[in-house]
């Protein structure tokens, strides 16, 4: 819709929630808009009224989820109706044209599944594994919303530098389905692909492992240095802790000057005679007790 058309669509919409005893706030109507702004006027009178004639969901008030499921329906319709085009073109174009379609989410899925020649050689055999593929993709790619694809899908044809050297115009590039579409999706794709490359010297690489092995290895020596410090701090508190017990009196009683002191006990050593039919000079036979 064009922002002339904003008034007409907001009478619209004011009108269908008044069947339904429902007010439009501000709010309201300008969800409707973002959301319905990339269909015509036309269209989204004919979802009212088909909605509005709906056995099972005609009962409720239509929300744009309403709106959009009957103009571009669900996820698994739209990924339907892209294989059919998709199939439809890989037997009337062939893998050596170089193709653009009107949905971007098509050249996305198409590039994930090999490019557009390995897809139009697909043996018939695994017809029905490409499309289960292709309809996963599809519908992940619709679901983001937003996503990078490339502008076009190339054939397997030579370059166009070699179409240059005989003085021959490059291959026409089929566009399937809507033109004007297919030429939007051609001018908002990437002209390098799906996803980014970059590349990098091995001088960049080998910069960042150095780094990375300098802060590993300080950090070993960090911890050694924390760990041979603790020893040293729990020995002298150790040999602090008598000093403080004797300052205090709180550890064992120290003897006064001047007193008598008792004579320490001696243990003297005790030896045990083996048998009596053996000599008593050998150590062998004789168990030592201190």
């Amino acid at each position: 819709m064009q922002p002339s058309e904003r008034a007409p669509f907001a009478q619209l919409v004011t009108d269908v929630l008044a069947y339904y005893r429902q007010d439009a706030s501000r709010f309201v109507l300008d969800l409707w808009w973002g959301a319905c702004q990339s269909f015509e006027l036309s269209q989204i009178r004919q979802a009212m009224q088909r909605h509005a004639t709906d056995a099972e969901h005609g009962r409720f008030a239509p929300r744009v989820a309403d709106v959009v499921r009957i103009l571009a329906g669900t996820a698994a319709d739209r990924a339907a109706l892209a294989w059919g085009k998709t199939l439809e073109a890989m037997g009337s174009v062939g893998a050596y044209t170089d193709v653009v379609f009107d949905d971007p989410a098509i050249h996305a899925t198409v590039l994930d599944l090999g490019g557009w020649p390995k897809v139009c050689r697909t043996d018939l055999k695994e017809l029905s594994y490409l499309q289960h593929r292709f309809c996963e993709s599809h519908r992940a790619y619709t679901g983001r919303g937003s996503f990078d694809y490339p502008r076009c899908l190339g054939g397997d044809r030579s370059p166009d530098s070699e179409y240059a050297k005989v003085g021959l115009p490059p291959p026409r590039i089929a566009f399937i389905g809507n033109a004007e579409r297919a030429r939007l999706v051609y001018d908002g794709g990437s002209a390098v692909g799906k996803t980014a490359v970059r590349f990098h010297t091995l001088q960049a690489l080998a910069a960042a492992p150095r780094a990375a092995t300098h802060m590993s290895s300080a950090a070993p020596r960090a911890a050694t240095h924390m760990t041979s410090a603790a020893p040293r701090a729990a020995t002298h508190m150790t040999s602090a802790a008598p000093r403080a017990a004797a300052a205090t009196g709180t550890g064992p009683a120290q003897p006064r000057p001047g007193a008598l002191r008792a004579a320490p006990v001696v243990r003297r050593p005790s030896y045990h005679q083996g048998a009596a039919n053996q000599p008593l000079n050998t150590t062998a036979e004789r168990t030592y007790h201190p």
